[in-house]
């Protein structure tokens, strides 16, 4: 993943994460956990791969 695309997931990322906190705040910490874990795979399978 290039910085330019990294940097547009985590802000779109956070913006999500920002508006769901204003509905309810556990629905804001698990979309964080889920996004933190999903990055982290898919960044650690495309390393291994290439």
């Amino acid at each position: 993943m290039t910085n330019r695309t990294d940097a547009i997931i985590s802000g779109l990322a956070a913006l999500l994460v920002l508006f769901t906190a204003m509905l309810d705040p556990r629905v804001s910490v698990g979309l964080a956990v889920v996004f933190l874990l999903g990055v982290a795979v898919y960044k650690f399978t495309r390393k291994g791969g290439a």
